[in-house]
């Protein structure tokens, strides 16, 4: 699994990015959380039809718009490919997270933990987050971000090589994006995407 972080500091306000790569092997959602202390347990709140809202709705039209130009991501070069359709399961999975994110706050990578982004505050990962909608997935992938303005966020991961490497990947299909602004946190922002193909 590929990982890559990248914190910025803008003035007061830092923004940081993740990004988990595809794997192939799916794997069964695992059992408690081992840190400690209290948490607020999160669950998609979502019905099985949800639909993106108007600034899902702009994030999965600046990701097409992308994806229809070729690029380099990173020194790795992408032609131009398919776009994405929405995905509501995949939707469903970014939601668990970025609400988890918000409310547990979002847990920054280190050396230790390369994969803390991604990792719910259960102990679950992308890849078991989206078998538990029920989505049988033969590949995954999820970018995270926390800090970042509704109207810079697709370009900041596309200048992550990273991201950008899920953005222009011709092997995801379907897409499940969720973002959210909570006042309560550390950042004021936080979104998920989820990439697939059945």
């Amino acid at each position: 699994m590929k990982v890559q972080s990248m914190m910025v500091a803008t003035g007061f306000l830092m923004v940081v990015l993740s990004a988990c790569g595809g794997t192939t092997t799916p794997t069964a959602v695992s059992g408690n959380n081992s840190n400690g202390g209290s948490k607020t347990v999160v669950t998609p709140s979502a019905p099985p039809d949800l639909a993106p809202s108007a600034d899902e709705q702009r994030i999965l039209d600046e990701v097409n718009a992308a994806r229809a130009v070729a690029r380099n991501c990173g020194s790795t070069h992408y032609d131009a490919t398919t776009p994405l359709t929405w995905n509501a399961l995949l939707a469903a999975a970014a939601l668990r997270h970025t609400q988890d994110m918000a409310y547990n706050g979002y847990r920054e990578a280190s050396a230790q933990e390369p994969d803390a982004p991604h990792t719910g505050s259960d102990g679950s990962t992308p890849q078991q987050r989206i078998t538990a909608t029920g989505y049988g997935w033969r590949v995954s992938g999820e970018n995270v971000a926390a800090g970042y303005a509704l109207a810079d966020m697709v370009t900041a991961w596309l200048n992550s090589p990273g991201h950008c490497q899920n953005i222009m990947n011709p092997k995801f299909r379907e897409i499940g994006i969720s973002y959210m602004s909570y006042r309560g946190a550390k950042y004021n922002t936080f979104y998920t995407q989820d990439f697939g193909v059945r």
